[in-house]
């Protein structure tokens, strides 16, 4: 072989030396990762009635012409990590005083007729307030027929026959649209205040007798529900309802 072709076929062994280098650095690699992160949501409800306080007499030694408020407020307190809308419904127990229901439809009527809706009323879930229609300290106090020109509930409810009874009436909250969602933040009062009829007597006050009403709230969220009743359904399954007792009613 002359120099000359010693040298050509270096050249051209370098050439492809060249050539495979550049192959093997065309071969990029690369890895990416997307991250998921579930955060676990919440649903929390409040209830509240500042403007009830039994250490300052309230609900002790009534009489007619008695006035109190009484603000049952629900709350949707969900926070920062789960912003969630619920459907809501509050109930009225109405019971003795060792918490057994009161099953005398005559007496029931006697209670629902003193429970009633202000919407004057300007209290909160966190803080007290004052109405302009029935009104605390008032002499001689109000007629069945004055006090009854309220609602027995603030109109955002709506009383859930297919569900009340005589001693528990239950209220979904339906909202100022009728859909029934409550979003975070929102709250409402079911009722403002206890009035008892000036002109009731020793008889009505004596068949009235010692009681107690109760309030509970139950709450769920909307998402995942094709509509509000099915979401109360679920509700009800999931909800211990406490109805220990025979709801017979009588005199």
């Amino acid at each position: 072989m002359s120099k000359r072709e010693k040298r050509v076929a270096v050249l051209c062994f370098a050439a492809a030396a060249l050539a495979a280098a550049w192959g093997a650095a065309g071969y990029f690699t690369g890895k990416e990762t997307v991250e998921n992160i579930f955060t676990v949501g919440d649903l929390q409800i409040g209830l509240q009635e500042p403007d009830w306080d039994p250490e300052e007499g309230d609900g002790k030694n009534v009489y007619p012409g008695s006035c109190v408020y009484k603000n049952p407020t629900i709350k949707n307190i969900t926070g920062e990590r789960g912003e969630r809308a619920c459907y809501a419904r509050m109930r009225i127990l109405l019971t003795e005083r060792d918490g057994r229901m009161i099953t005398q439809e005559s007496r029931l009527a006697l209670i629902r007729a003193i429970i009633r809706y202000d919407d004057t009323y300007t209290g909160t879930y966190e803080e007290k307030g004052a109405g302009e229609t029935l009104i605390p300290g008032s002499v001689p106090g109000y007629s069945l027929e004055k006090i009854q020109e309220l609602p027995m509930i603030n109109p955002l409810f709506s009383i859930d026959e297919t569900r009340s009874f005589g001693n528990e009436i239950v209220c979904d909250y339906m909202g100022e649209d009728g859909r029934g969602v409550l979003f975070a933040g929102e709250q409402a009062a079911l009722f403002t205040v206890l009035a008892i009829p000036a002109q009731w007597t020793n008889e009505e006050m004596e068949r009235l007798g010692d009681f107690q009403i109760e309030v509970h709230a139950e709450a769920i969220q909307t998402a995942g529900f094709a509509s509000r009743e099915e979401a109360m359904e679920a509700l009800d399954n999931q909800t211990d309802r406490g109805r220990v007792e025979e709801r017979g009613f009588g005199a």
